[in-house]
Formats: structure tokens, C-alpha cells, sequence
């Protein structure tokens, strides 16, 4: 007897682990569904992280009388249109491709301006070439091509007495006011008849005289006239000088107690040096 509830009591606990084993088979089923299947319907779900959805490509809402047809998306494919041509099968353009911009048009080249033509008189050349300022009156002759018989010499633009020599030179007599200034001055031939006759331009070059090199620092009053005291600038050696006396190629042509006056007797033109003593003061 003791045998016999023994083995039944054996297979009552052999039934129970059974049981009992089916019972944790399911409710591990259920727990790895409801943890590991993202199921909607399970209760105490385990949070998961949420996916992006695409937004649903907007269709066009049908007009009156159309049939709602459905629009069909498909990705993007930027090979098959760059490699397109341009056929009839659409435009074949990729957006994300610039055109190369036309170039500008290339400027047309500009004419160069003709020289204007040369004056219908022509001169050559002028004796003398170059005064000193202050000079005497002297005369001037221009030597050239076509010169007409009436033309006249204008220098810096003033007339001055002109003689017809031949279509070749003329001759103007110019006074020692026009040249009382160093620089350059201009030659010009025109006629008196004909505006339309005219000549080009020749240069005349006024050139300062030179100075005389003394200084005046001293006077002797003599019964036969006053005596100018000059020291030379260069080696300061002195000399006594009276009016009409020649000194080097200077010759006094006045002595006042305030200044000396003398001429260039080679290019007659005069100088004024003022009294400045023996120590360089007035």
C-alpha cells in the first residue's frame, strides 16, 4: 500500500513540474512577444524608439470630371540624367549643372585717327637758331618749301616786318622787346591773303646772358669821376674800374653810389649790379 501511494504520489509531482514547465514555456512566449515584437495590442509594451515615416508625396486633388489617377514616386536618379541628351525625350538637364555662360561678344577693333595732313608751306629751318634775352634788334630768316609771296614771320603769335626773299626764305626784322625773356618761342609762316597758307612751327631758343662775375663793394670820388672798387667772385681779387673802361669783355657804362651798370661787349647786352660793400651788404 505504502508502495502504491508512493508511486502515486511520484507521478502527482511529475505531472505538476509538467504543468508547471508549460505554464513558464507560455508566459516566457508571451513576455519575449510582447518585449521583442513591438506588438501594438500588448499591454505594458516596451517603449521603442520611433522611425521617420516619409511624408506621402501630395497628388494633385481631380477637376470635375477626371478620374483620380494615382501618382507613383520613384527616387531620384541623377546618373541616368546627366547622361541623357537632348533628344525628344525631355529636357535631359541636370539642375544641379550650370550652364557655361556665353562669353561677351568681342569688341570690334576702333579705327585709328589719321594723322591730320601736313601744312601746305613748309619750313626747315630758321637763322639764327637761339638769341640771348635782352639782345639787340636783329633779323630773322627762315628758310623753306612753297612760301607764298605775301607770307609774313609771326613769332609767338606776333607779326613782325617781313621781306619776301624767294619761295624759299623770308626775312623778319625782330626788336630786343620781343626776346626780353629766356625760354623757347615759336616761328610761324602764314599768309596775308589766305588763312589756308600756313607753315609749321620752328622753335627760336632765348638763352639767359651771362653775368659779368664781380661784386661792387666800394666808390672813389675823383675830380675827373667817379671810380668803381670790383672784386672778382671767383678769387676775390679787386679792381678799380672808371666809366668807358673795359674790363675783360665789360665795359662801365655808369657808376651811381647805388649800382654799376655794364655791357656784354660781345653780345651788347647790359647788367645791373647794385652796391653790396665789402661784406656782401647794401
Amino acid at each position: 500500500m505504502n508502495q502504491e501511494k508512493t508511486t502515486t504520489d511520484k507521478s502527482k509531482e511529475t505531472r505538476n513540474k509538467i504543468v508547471l514547465g508549460a505554464l513558464v514555456a507560455i508566459f516566457l512566449g508571451i513576455f519575449y512577444f510582447s518585449f521583442f515584437t513591438g506588438s501594438k495590442n500588448s499591454t505594458g509594451a516596451r517603449p521603442v524608439a520611433a522611425v521617420a515615416k516619409p511624408s506621402p508625396t501630395p497628388t494633385a486633388t481631380p477637376r470635375a470630371g477626371e478620374k483620380n489617377v494615382p501618382t507613383i514616386s520613384q527616387p531620384l536618379d541623377l546618373t541616368s540624367m546627366t547622361s541623357r541628351t537632348g533628344s525628344g525625350e525631355g529636357t535631359g538637364r541636370n539642375i544641379f549643372i550650370y550652364p557655361t555662360p556665353t562669353p561677351p561678344p568681342t569688341p570690334k577693333p576702333v579705327a585709328p585717327t589719321p594723322p591730320p595732313p601736313p601744312p601746305p608751306v613748309t619750313l626747315i629751318s630758321a637763322n639764327p637758331g637761339s638769341v640771348f634775352a635782352r639782345s639787340p634788334d636783329f633779323n630773322l630768316s627762315v628758310f623753306g618749301e612753297k612760301i607764298p609771296a605775301d607770307g609774313k614771320i609771326y613769332l609767338n603769335g606776333r607779326e613782325f616786318p617781313t621781306t619776301y626773299v624767294s619761295p624759299r626764305e623770308l626775312r623778319a626784322s625782330v626788336s630786343s622787346d620781343a626776346i626780353r625773356s629766356a625760354g623757347s618761342m615759336s616761328i610761324l609762316v602764314r599768309s596775308q591773303s589766305d588763312a589756308k597758307l600756313f607753315s609749321n612751327q620752328l622753335p627760336l631758343n632765348v638763352n639767359e646772358a651771362p653775368k659779368p662775375p664781380y661784386r661792387y663793394i666800394g666808390r672813389i670820388e675823383k675830380r675827373t669821376g667817379a671810380i668803381a672798387i670790383l672784386k672778382t667772385q671767383n678769387d676775390d681779387q679787386v679792381i678799380n674800374a672808371s666809366k668807358d673802361q673795359v674790363v675783360g669783355r665789360w665795359k662801365v657804362i655808369s657808376i651811381t653810389p647805388q649800382r654799376i651798370v655794364l655791357e656784354d661787349t660781345t653780345l651788347k647786352v647790359t647788367h645791373t649790379i647794385d652796391f653790396t660793400g665789402e661784406n656782401g651788404q647794401t
